[in-house]
């Protein structure tokens, strides 16, 4: 199977997961850290944490790269994390779209 890949092709599916992680990030948002296992009081206080908290839970979902018991707790690692699982998610997007 040839895999063909264009421009256009990477900028819809890039622009379809920002689309994707944008809405769940700003509905996980709704819910305080009571709502999740991981997310401790402190972590979660201002708005930017609290966004950056639910996007990285959004990325790990969609990416299915699960949470296991090894996890990053800096938020550069996460930000490393989230970078290569969009890699995942992206590869992924544009071998099945056509």
């Amino acid at each position: 199977m040839k895999l063909k890949l264009n421009k256009s092709k990477i900028l819809g599916c890039f622009y379809l997961v920002l689309l994707i992680i944008s809405f769940f990030s700003l509905v996980f948002s709704l819910f305080d850290y009571t709502h999740f296992i991981g997310v401790e009081k402190e972590k979660d206080k201002s708005i930017i944490d609290r966004i950056f908290n639910r996007t990285y839970y959004t990325i790990t979902t969609l990416s299915s790269a699960n949470y296991g018991d090894i996890a990053p707790k800096t938020r550069i690692l996460k930000v490393i994390t989230m970078i290569m699982q969009l890699f995942i998610i992206l590869s992924t997007m544009m071998f099945f779209i056509n």
